[in-house]
């Protein structure tokens, strides 16, 4: 079946049965952002952005993605939330592996976009599946919490700010 979507921003057609997963059709894309990890979306190596969520690659059938927009972690290196996270992570002295890259960026990227001011409960729900093979969870929680002050640095915010 031919599936019309975008892919990094690009229009595309891909060939690929229903029942296929996003994952195995973005590795058969030579996009190896995306990772093969418990293939049950709780780990989140294959995570990337559906229509603006961060879902898990390996429970999307192809079948249900028509004209949906797919982002992998090697295009949203562009966007300018990238980069507070990478610079929150740092501060945290996070040193990704790559394994796990796209699951903890991009729901740092979902935290960033849903919270203003995250609380720690917030960020604990959001990575208490991610699969923990080079960090741990306090230093991604501080990760987070760095790269939300990044955030709002760059768009001129002050984060203690009364309302």
């Amino acid at each position: 079946m031919k599936i019309p979507l975008t892919l990094n921003d690009k229009k595309i057609v891909l060939s690929a049965e229903p029942t296929d997963t996003l994952l195995y059709i973005l590795r058969r894309e030579q996009l190896y952002s995306v990772k093969c990890g418990c293939e049950k979306g709780i780990c989140g190596n294959c995570t990337v952005l559906l229509d603006g969520t961060s879902v898990p690659s390996c429970k999307i059938p192809m079948g249900i993605i028509r004209d949906s927009s797919i982002v992998t972690l090697e295009h949203f290196k562009n966007n300018p939330i990238y980069q507070d996270i990478t610079t929150g992570f740092n501060q945290a002295g996070i040193h990704m592996c790559g394994y796990c890259s796209s699951g903890k960026i991009f729901t740092a990227y979902s935290i960033l976009t849903k919270y203003h001011r995250p609380t720690l409960e917030q960020i604990h729900t959001a990575i208490k599946n991610l699969d923990s093979c080079c960090t741990d969870f306090t230093t991604l929680t501080n990760g987070i919490l760095y790269a939300v002050a990044a955030m709002h640095a760059r768009e001129g915010k002050r984060t203690n700010a009364k309302k």
